[in-house]
């Protein structure tokens, strides 16, 4: 993997200083639109798929009927406005969320909304769930002739006022998923009920009104995979609940976590004091395995955990897989290094399950957690 190493020493020493002059917002922007372009012409999709592409049958596994040919995806709100769905594959993402789309569109914050902690190596995300409204996503959506990964549509609650309404907040997310359930449209449906940049914060956090939506979740009998995303500051005594009331309405998984908005460990406290924000980065890799840990000790291998935020290295991937994540997603650390780091990643993976003696990816995650319980047992 030259092509990667060569690319990865001209954007640290060459293009990101110049990157990171420019604002953040307007840098997003900018590559969605040339990832959009790049997209849609065979020949420059199979030129970056020779570059960045990295594959091994190790990697690959079969969830819910979907083939995964590696475990890692670009998680929420990086395509807000559906732009990737071809070239995200190309770069060896393995699926793609389309973030949390809303059944209204809504006048969202005013910029800036994005921002970048050098030193800490965190993002600022205060978009309060900036996208098209699902009516409109769905026809985006439905314009890519065909897409070669398995496709997340993360549906949340229209963040305005006329929704802080329990009932309304419920109508408003069925509203969204009959679009696209209607349609056939996605491979996998998210229901985002921990998304903090938006009125009345984590909105069906409660399980009662957790409960109250996935009744009528359930009435829809949806043969597509249903996942829940949790915020990712939880007690156990908050989370049990809400993954007893998941199990009990057959969702296939959890996406663990959403952004927080604690300060933890960010070297520019004094910089960004008056900014209101919920951070993605570095210090969410603790929250998010401890959360991962939580819940495969709850339920073990009944639910699928998609595990999200704090991957900076092959070994942060790595923990989150044994940890019983058998997806991971990214963003962050892509903006820091650059979209050759997805290849990497794989191939790193591959060489981490390698050392340990494991033939596929699957084993690592069993046999960590079967190590866990023999010890729990031995030591109880």
């Amino acid at each position: 993997m030259i092509a990667p190493k060569l690319i990865r020493l001209l954007y640290k020493y060459w293009a990101k200083p110049f990157f990171f002059l420019i604002d953040p917002e307007v840098m997003h922007e900018t590559f969605g639109k040339v990832g959009h372009f790049l997209g849609k012409y065979q020949g420059t999709r199979r030129y970056i798929r020779t570059i960045f592409a990295y594959t091994h049958t190790s990697l690959h596994q079969t969830i819910r009927w979907l083939d995964f040919i590696n475990p890692v995806g670009l998680a929420a709100w990086f395509d807000k406005d559906i732009q990737l769905c071809h070239i995200i594959s190309d770069v060896w993402f393995w699926f793609t969320e389309i973030w949390s789309i809303t059944a209204q569109l809504y006048a969202w914050n005013p910029s800036p909304r994005l921002y970048r902690l050098k030193r800490s190596e965190w993002l600022i995300v205060y978009y309060w769930l900036k996208n098209k409204w699902a009516a409109y996503a769905l026809k985006k959506l439905q314009s890519y002739k065909s897409i070669r990964i398995p496709v997340v549509v993360s549906l949340a609650k229209t963040n305005c006022q006329l929704t802080t309404d329990p009932l309304r907040w419920k109508e408003d997310y069925l509203t969204s998923l009959d679009i696209f359930t209607n349609a056939d449209a996605g491979d996998i449906y998210e229901l985002n009920i921990s998304c903090p940049n938006a009125f009345w914060g984590e909105n069906f956090t409660s399980p009662k009104l957790l409960e109250l939506l996935l009744q009528e979740v359930k009435k829809r009998n949806i043969p597509k995979p249903i996942f829940i995303k949790l915020p990712v500051d939880l007690s156990r005594e908050v989370l049990q609940p809400l993954l007893d009331i998941c199990i009990n309405y057959w969702v296939s998984g959890v996406v663990i976590s959403n952004l927080t908005k604690k300060r933890d460990d960010i070297l520019e406290k004094e910089e960004i004091k008056d900014i209101q924000w919920w951070i993605s980065g570095k210090p969410l890799v603790r929250k998010s395995n401890e959360l991962i840990g939580k819940t495969y000790q709850t339920y073990g291998g009944k639910i699928i955990i998609i595990g999200v935020w704090g991957i900076f290295s092959a070994q942060d991937a790595y923990e989150k897989i044994r940890q019983w994540a058998t997806l991971v997603q990214l963003i962050t650390w892509m903006i820091f290094e650059w979209p050759q780091l997805i290849g990497e990643i794989n191939k790193w993976v591959v060489d981490l399950l390698q050392q340990d003696w494991y033939t596929n990816i699957s084993e690592a995650i069993w046999s960590a957690h079967t190590r866990n319980s023999l010890a729990e047992k031995q030591y109880a």
